[in-house]
């Protein structure tokens, strides 16, 4: 495909990336309980993920080009009209919001719980560096995915490396963890996919419609989106492997974790680093997607934008992760056949 944009292509493709993956995903536990919970049938559904990642995220992107849509307040509102379009849109900014001080008091809780930190502290530092990230709009978003990205996957790659090490390299490779074996294919198989795909889609149109519309290249944004789409496949595949060479796997909170620690326990400190970063990356796009929802194409006020939204999500943060994550997920869960409809149904021409 001719007319591409090299540095285009992984400015989207990064930034895909580091919005989806957050928390649960980098401690694996997102990963047990949509995909490795199926055993072997799990890979089946990493399929159908990096397939629906890949196709809906650069659906989102490319209509956002074509319509010049500056935020996902404009992509619903285009989709479903003002009154379907509003609903839908506070709908997912309350979410938005909530998800984002979760992931703001999860950083304060792995301060406080392995670094003996303030937990306020740790809040407070993820917020300054926030807020100097967002003060550069979406080069800063750009430059900070390009650095988390590569090192999250390298770190990624190694742990699974050094985790099936005696397997690669030895003449009885156990197929049971690629192919099903004492798992029973149901429909939670196919299910899974969707809803997990719909959940993460729902929060990242919030950074996908703006970058589609600043970007200049169509053809760098089905290719990045693509790209993007195949690394988030990539790496549920390889923490999948990993998790599943863990015996019950299912009891663990932190199943990478166990992961690790067979290891090296320099691996874990790593660890801790890479789940703070993986939170800072989803914290950032959020930041990122709720100021251009809230301003559009105005900039002389993102800066205050940008504070207030921290503020409030700093507040609702002292509220504690685990509640947080008890009443916010099952309302995820509600609109994603809403979501599902936003994203399938096709775009009207103006």
């Amino acid at each position: 495909m001719a007319g591409y944009d090299k540095k285009e292509i992984r400015n989207i493709a990064f930034t895909y990336v580091g919005t989806v993956i957050g928390a649960g995903f980098a401690t694996g536990k997102e990963i047990v309980e949509f995909f490795s919970i199926n055993g072997g049938y799990g890979t089946i559904g990493i399929i159908i993920s990096t397939f629906l990642f890949s196709v809906l995220g650069t659906k989102i992107m490319l209509i956002a080009n074509e319509h010049k849509l500056k935020s996902a307040q404009a992509f619903n509102v285009m989709l479903f009209g003002n009154i379907g379009g509003n609903i839908i849109n506070g709908l997912l900014f309350f979410v938005l919001l909530g998800v984002t001080s979760v992931m703001l008091s999860g950083a304060g809780a792995i301060f406080h719980n392995h670094l003996n930190f303030n937990p306020l502290i740790g809040s407070i530092i993820f917020i300054a560096l926030t807020f100097i990230i967002l003060l550069k709009g979406t080069e800063g978003l750009f430059n900070l995915n390009n650095t988390v990205v590569p090192i999250m996957i390298l770190f990624v790659v190694t742990v699974f490396l050094n985790a099936n090490f005696d397997k690669l390299f030895s003449s009885k490779i156990d197929i049971g963890t690629i192919f099903p074996t004492a798992y029973q294919l149901n429909s939670n198989v196919f299910t899974n996919p969707i809803t997990y795909v719909c959940l993460n889609m729902a929060l990242a149109q919030a950074v996908l419609v703006p970058i589609g519309a600043e970007c200049t290249n169509k053809s760098s944004l089905k290719i990045g989106g693509i790209v993007g789409g195949i690394l988030l496949g990539i790496i549920l595949l390889i923490s999948h492997f990993s998790i599943s060479t863990i015996n019950h796997f299912k009891d663990f909170e932190i199943p990478m974790a166990e992961v690790i620690k067979q290891i090296h326990p320099f691996f874990y400190f790593l660890f801790l680093f890479v789940i703070l970063a993986e939170i800072f990356t989803t914290l950032v796009g959020n930041i990122y997607g709720m100021t251009k929802q809230l301003t559009g194409t105005e900039q002389t006020n993102q800066p205050l934008i940008i504070l207030l939204i921290l503020f409030v999500c700093f507040f609702i943060s002292i509220i504690g992760y685990g509640p947080l994550l008890t009443f916010l997920y099952p309302l995820i869960g509600w609109i994603t056949f809403i979501v599902m409809l936003t994203l399938l149904r096709p775009s009207r021409k103006s």
